[in-house]
């Protein structure tokens, strides 16, 4: 079935080819207008991964956390990433997409050996068993850095790939 017999039954009328022509135009131009500008959709994340520091040592077993500053396009969202055993993270959205969105952030962090008693196994997982709660331990990370409203740490994420170290103390 052609496009035009389509049309026919759904108008109820048998449309000339010049008025087939203009009603095709006007029915995919908008369409085609709002699929190049994107309909408002915030920028791709931008890959960034780096390496945690604690006095010039690898910090293990913490949550880098990126939250965007009030105004910025991903307003909202976070984006978090878990050191391995060389302090590396490599950020994620909370949906485990790749990537951070463009624009300033605040960085928090945290000691997840603290929160949960559980050490990390391999990059991405962690053993989860049964087991008595561990010993309570002291947070290896300066209060400061822990607290959204007063951590100090704050960069821009730029649409490119970019390394983000964070040297701490």
């Amino acid at each position: 079935m052609t496009a035009r017999l389509m049309l026919r039954r759904v108008v109820g009328a048998d449309l000339g080819r010049t008025a087939f022509v203009r009603l095709c135009v006007h029915a995919l131009l908008p369409a085609l207008a709002a699929a190049l500008i994107g309909c408002g959709r915030p920028p791709l994340p931008a890959a960034v991964e780096g390496t945690l520091r604690l006095n010039g040592r690898p910090l293990e077993n913490c949550l880098v956390i990126f939250l965007p500053e009030p105004g910025q396009a991903a307003e909202g969202r976070r984006f978090v990433g878990l050191t391995d055993a060389n302090g590396h993270y490599r950020l994620r959205c909370d949906d485990q997409q790749e990537g951070v969105g463009v624009g300033w952030h605040r960085i928090v962090l945290q000691d997840m050996s603290v929160s949960t008693g559980v050490v990390r196994q391999d990059h991405g997982t962690v053993a989860v068993e049964a087991a008595p709660p561990p010993p309570a331990r002291r947070s290896r990370l300066p209060p400061k850095y822990t607290s959204p409203t007063q951590t100090p740490l704050r960069k821009e994420v730029k649409p490119e790939r970019q390394t983000i170290d964070l040297d701490i103390s």
